[in-house]
C-alpha cells in the first residue's frame, strides 16, 4: 500500500508541475474509473446485433472509427468523469472516494468546469446519434438530481440507488448498443428483445454493486447529513439487497444469453460468475459486522473484479456459436 502511495503522489507531483493547480480538475473526474467503464461500454458495443453479425460473417464493409472514438469521449470521459466531478464538488470529501485516494480540497470551480463538461458530453453524443444524445442529456439531469443541493437525491434513499441503476448501469450498456450500431453503419439503433434484457440485467447488477461504493464511505456521509440507502438501512441490510438484486440481474443476463444461443454450453461460464458474485456478497455479508471501512473499501475492488469476469462470460455467451 505505501508503494502505491508513494506511485500516487509522484505521479500528482508530475502531474501539477506540468499542468499546474488545474492538474486537481483532471484528478477529479478519476481516470482510474476509465478503463472500467471503457470495458462495459466495449461490451455493449461487442453484443449489438449489428456487430454480432458482422463478427460472425468475418467481414467489416463499414466502420467508423471517428463515431467510436467521439462516443467514447462522450460517455467516459465527458459524462462519466464529469458526473464523478459535480459529486465531488458538492460531497467535498476528505477520505478516500471511489477511484481517487486521498483526495486533494475540490477546486472552487469544480462543479462549473463538471457541469460544462457533462454538457460538452451530451452535444458530442448528438453528433453520434440523436437517440445516444437524448440518453446522455437524460444522465446528465439525473448527475444533477443526484448530486446537487437544489435536489441531493443521493440523501434520498432509494432515489440514489434507482439513479445508479438506470444510469451507470442500464444507460451505459444501452449506449453501447446503440453506439455499436451506428458504427456499423445500421439504420436502427434500438436493441433487440434480448439486448433489453441484457440493458435490465446489468442495470439490476449495478445495483447490486451500488451499495458496495457506500458501506466503507458511512463515516462520511453520516458526518455531511447525507442519508443515503445504506445510512438508512445498514451495512448488513444493505447486503442483503445487494444479494436479492444480484439473483434478479443474473435472471435477466442469462435470459438475454439463452436467447443468443438456446443451448446451456455457452451459457455456463456467465451463469458460474454469477454464482461466484452471489457467494462474495453471501460471504462479505457473514463478515461485514467485523470488518472496517478499509476492509469494506478492498472489498468492493474485489467485487469490480468479478464484475469483469461477468463482463468475459456475457461476450462468451454471446459468441457461443464459436464454441
Amino acid at each position: 500500500m505505501q508503494i502505491i502511495e508513494i506511485d500516487m503522489l509522484r505521479t500528482r507531483m508530475l502531474g501539477r508541475k506540468i499542468f499546474g493547480p488545474s492538474f486537481d480538475y483532471i484528478l477529479f473526474l478519476r481516470p482510474r474509473q476509465w478503463p472500467i467503464l471503457t470495458f462495459q461500454l466495449i461490451v455493449g458495443i461487442f453484443t449489438a446485433p449489428s456487430v454480432a453479425a458482422t463478427i460472425s460473417r468475418g467481414s467489416f464493409e463499414t466502420f467508423s472509427w471517428s463515431s467510436l472514438l467521439i462516443a467514447w469521449l462522450a460517455w467516459v470521459v465527458c459524462l462519466n468523469g464529469g458526473t464523478l466531478a459535480f459529486n465531488s464538488a458538492y460531497d467535498r470529501d476528505e477520505k478516500d472516494i471511489a477511484y481517487l485516494v486521498k483526495p486533494p480540497i475540490p477546486p472552487n470551480h469544480l462543479a462549473t468546469f463538471s457541469f460544462i463538461l457533462m454538457a460538452i458530453g451530451a452535444g458530442l453524443a448528438f453528433l453520434v446519434t440523436p437517440a445516444f444524445g437524448l440518453v446522455t442529456g437524460g444522465c446528465v439531469i439525473m448527475s444533477v438530481l443526484y448530486s446537487h443541493d437544489a435536489f441531493r437525491w443521493k440523501s434520498i434513499p432509494g432515489g440514489d440507488l434507482v439513479i445508479n441503476i438506470v444510469g451507470y448501469g442500464g444507460c451505459t450498456t444501452l449506449s453501447g448498443i446503440m453506439i455499436g450500431q451506428v458504427i456499423l453503419g445500421a439504420i436502427s439503433v434500438s436493441p433487440d428483445l434480448a439486448g433489453w434484457l441484457l440493458i435490465v440485467g446489468f442495470g439490476l447488477l449495478f445495483g447490486s454493486f451500488y451499495p458496495l461504493t457506500q458501506i466503507y464511505q458511512l463515516d462520511s456521509d453520516q458526518e455531511r447529513g447525507d442519508l443515503t440507502l445504506v445510512a438508512a438501512i445498514g451495512a448488513g441490510k444493505a447486503l442483503i439487497l445487494a444479494i436479492v438484486l444480484g439473483i434478479a440481474a443474473g435472471i435477466f443476463l442469462l435470459g438475454a444469453s439463452w436467447l443468443w444461443n438456446d443451448a446451456f454450453r455457452p451459457i455456463l461460464p456467465l451463469l458460474v460468475a454469477l454464482m461466484i458474485w452471489i457467494v462474495m456478497l453471501a460471504v462479505w455479508h457473514f463478515k461485514s459486522a467485523r470488518m472496517n471501512a478499509a476492509a469494506h473499501e478492498k472489498g468492493m475492488y474485489i467485487a469490480l473484479t468479478v464484475w469483469a469476469v461477468i463482463d468475459i462470460s456475457i461476450l462468451i455467451s454471446r459468441y457461443g456459436y464459436v464454441m
